[in-house]
């Protein structure tokens, strides 16, 4: 099938009545656009919690009504109805306050006659946020069965109590008839509609078109639907334009681009972002047979000659890596009085105060950037409280480091209580043995206000809690420390890798941590952790460990608004230095190509004990 119209074709994963403004925008700009519904919405099974909500936000118990789409508008009217009243009915009779996700919310919501208090101009869960006072009170948030978790929690950072119920489920199209939830229907000529059959013969034909995705969901549903069968379908047979900033990350995961992401979901930033893709190509098959052959011929092309001296490879490098990038993980153990080596990790020890000040010296005159502390106690409890004592090991440690370097090295904290506690696990345990959340999250406020007291310029939450960097943030800000610093250990996995780590800080762990760390084989899920983060505060993320997870660091660095960080961490140390003190391999250089590999993966921020060693190193080179 080709399209009827000039211009390269556009497939809109949109039920056609909402991509009318869209298909306008699109053949204003020359391109073709065609519309493939592969989402549908409709009211869930069971509709009595969001009736409940409507007649509270009625009563007046809401102090706000925050709308994420119009898919939410319209199921929420639905649902009114079924009771014999309007939305509009229950806003005004509660008086609660909206806010609105976008124009296009807002303009529904206001010819069904409420008044919008807020609208934010990026129009997304960030932007509600960035616009929404803080305050005390409820909010009403109806969204949808796969919306995620990170508005509710950013919300709560705000310090509102936050009710979320859903309104709609999102099911591959075409949906229940009796339960489907109609659409934002836009007045206009519509695209034309395409069947999966005829969405298929497009891609696998020569056109290759630009394919719009509208939300994580369609990925997944293109992906499952249209990809992987005998027609051959696959990413280079298309162009991937993603609606937004998640929706990008998604796609990300799956290896296709995309080549543009929209400024803003509008009709104007879609077909801006579609403008954008429409000149990237990954084959030349639009090409005369001449011009494909010039673009990779020999001998006019040698690639060889930008690798001929050092000098030359050295200007050309794209990637370099600087001390001021490097962090250096540091143990001190509480009772020492001569440094302890640790035989798993050559090199390594576990300091009295003395040498880690030195270390911290010598951290400043290399110009590393920054100094990550764990404190080993004498004593352990079942609930870690020597990691919150004013007077304990760590505290003491980052005011001791804090003396001698001042701000001239960023000093970094861990707030977990594995080394804390008598059992080894990151929180306190419940009556059956399991780690009790919540409980673990109210001795990390107190943790983290402690590290903060005693000079900590970052804070780095590595327990894997939910809602621990919200929790931390809250608390930091309650006690007047709004400007230290939040590190959070966002895609930490449970790795084999840790081994000489639990030798380092004498960890009393039987079993695993496998119940609240990463599992290996999760890629999405990291994207979905750091998104969380990101909502909660975080001012900086990680990806933990580096060295098997560098697809995963990858995948945060392009969708992080924030810096990313990387821990090579003692099982990847060890390894190297093994095989170094065995003559397997140069030491020096497979450090540095370690250490350059997950730079290049997108980690600005590399905490690795080699720091000093490598910052001499790097010194040296530039001298």
């Amino acid at each position: 099938m080709a399209p009827d119209g000039p211009g390269r074709p556009v497939i809109v994963l949109r039920h056609p009545a909402r991509a009318v403004r869209l298909k306008a925008a699109l053949e204003g700009a020359g391109f073709a656009p065609f519309a493939l519904p592969l989402t549908d919405t409709e009211l869930p099974g069971d509709t009595d919690a969001v009736h409940r909500e409507l007649a509270a936000l009625a009563r007046g118990a809401y102090a706000w009504l925050v709308v994420t789409s119009g898919n939410t508008v319209q199921a929420l009217e639905l649902i009114a109805r079924e009771a014999g009243t309007t939305l509009a009915d229950a806003v005004r009779a509660g008086g609660a306050r909206v806010v609105a996700v976008g124009s296009a919310t807002a303009e529904l919501l206001g010819g069904m006659g409420m008044d919008v208090a807020l609208v934010p101009d990026d129009e997304s869960a960030t932007g509600i946020l960035a616009v929404f006072p803080r305050g005390t009170g409820d909010v009403l948030l109806p969204q949808s069965d796969l919306a995620p978790e990170d508005l509710r929690a950013g919300l709560t950072r705000l310090g509102w109590s936050v009710r979320r119920v859903e309104a709609y489920r999102t099911v591959a199209s075409p949906a229940d008839p009796e339960r489907r939830v109609p659409g934002v229907e836009e007045a206009g000529a519509r695209p034309p509609l395409l069947g999966v059959p005829a969405a298929l013969d497009l891609l696998a034909g020569p056109a290759r078109p630009i394919v719009v995705f509208t939300a994580p969901s369609t990925v997944r549903q293109f992906r499952d639907r249209l990809t992987g069968g005998p027609a051959g379908v696959g990413p280079g047979t298309f162009t991937a334009v993603a609606i937004g900033r998640t929706t990008a990350a998604a796609l990300r995961v799956e290896g296709w681009g995309p080549a543009a992401t929209a400024a803003s979901p509008t009709p104007e930033g879609i077909a801006a972002a579609v403008r954008d893709a429409g000149g990237c190509q990954t084959t030349t098959d639009h090409l005369p047979q001449t011009e494909r052959r010039s673009t990779m011929s020999f001998p006019q092309h040698r690639p060889r000659r930008l690798r001929s001296t050092p000098a030359m490879r050295r200007m050309v490098a794209e990637y370099r890596v600087h001390p001021a990038e490097l962090i250096l993980p540091a143990f001190i153990r509480e009772g020492l009085t001569e440094p302890s080596p640790i035989s798993s990790m050559p090199g390594v020890v576990q300091h009295t105060t003395d040498s880690l000040r030195r270390a911290a010296a010598e951290a400043v005159e290399r110009g590393v950037g920054g100094i990550m502390l764990f404190g080993i106690p004498e004593h352990r409890d079942a609930t870690g409280s020597a990691g919150i004592d004013p007077d304990g090991v760590l505290n003491r440690a980052i005011a001791d480091v804090r003396s001698e370097v001042g701000d001239s090295l960023v000093v970094m904290s861990d707030v977990c209580l594995d080394e804390f506690t008598d059992h080894g696990h990151c929180g306190v345990l419940d009556d059956a043995g399991a780690v009790d959340n919540d409980t673990t999250l109210a001795l990390y406020a107190q943790m983290a206000v402690e590290q903060a007291n005693a000079g900590a310029h970052v804070l780095g939450p590595s327990g894997m809690m939910d809602g621990q960097v919200a929790v931390i943030r809250q608390a930091l800000d309650e006690a007047g420390y709004q400007d230290t610093t939040v590190l959070a250990y966002a895609a930490k996995y449970a790795s084999a890798f840790y081994g000489p780590f639990r030798e380092a800080v004498d960890s009393q762990l039987t079993g695993d941590r496998r119940t609240y760390q990463m599992d290996a084989a999760n890629r999405r899920e990291a994207l979905l952790e750091v998104e969380l983060d990101l909502e909660e505060g975080a001012d900086l993320v990680m990806v933990k460990p580096a060295m098997s997870y560098l697809d995963i660091l990858a995948d945060v660095a392009a969708m992080s608004p924030v810096p990313v960080a990387a821990y090579q961490i003692s099982g990847e140390y060890a390894m190297i230095e093994a095989a170094a003190a065995n003559g397997w391999i140069d030491r020096r250089r497979a450090i540095e190509e370690s250490v350059l590999g997950i730079k290049r993966a997108g980690a600005q921020l590399i905490l690795t004990y080699w720091a000093s060693e490598l910052a001499l190193w790097l010194d040296d080179h530039h001298s």
